[in-house]
């Protein structure tokens, strides 16, 4: 599904810019990867540390402590926040749960991601929890992005 995402990318003329915290810059290390990375790929912001969330993309701390740093509501505004800085067509943000450490509990377990993706001013909202090891569970959070991205497209280009 990978290789389908950036042909489709391609094809469509369309860039992509990744705001990723939990995924550490995973997924745009992937997408440079793509023989199409040349036309796609805009670039990103690895936002790892809360600071950068703050500081760079300008998440209120209050949003932050309300709903926790992994939560689609500061997902969502990674997106909001970093269409003022990046220019894109589609956008990327990611938090989670890699490993322990964050703000797991029995509702959010080790394993919760939180992705969005924003394409033509509407942002899409997911939540996934997968098993593994921390590089299985990026591989399946890359596919199940892949996966979604085509469907979006293919769903707004009708």
């Amino acid at each position: 599904m990978f290789k389908k995402s950036c042909q489709l990318l391609a094809q469509k003329n369309l860039s992509i810019f990744f705001l990723e915290s939990a995924s550490a810059g995973y997924l745009a290390y992937q997408f440079s990867l793509s023989p199409f990375s040349g036309e796609i790929l805009t670039g990103s912001l690895v936002c790892y540390d809360l600071k950068v969330k703050e500081h760079v993309l300008k998440i209120s701390p209050d949003l932050i402590e309300k709903y926790s740093a992994e939560s689609i509501e500061v997902t969502q505004e990674m997106i909001k926040k970093g269409k003022h800085i990046f220019s894109s067509d589609i956008y990327i943000s990611c938090t989670g749960l890699l490993k322990q450490g964050g703000s797991e509990s029995p509702e959010k377990p080790v394993g919760t991601f939180f992705y969005c993706i924003g394409y033509k001013d509407k942002i899409y909202n997911f939540k996934q929890i997968y098993q593994g090891k921390p590089e299985d569970k990026l591989k399946q959070l890359l596919e199940d992005i892949c996966i979604n991205i085509v469907n979006i497209i293919e769903k707004e280009d009708i």
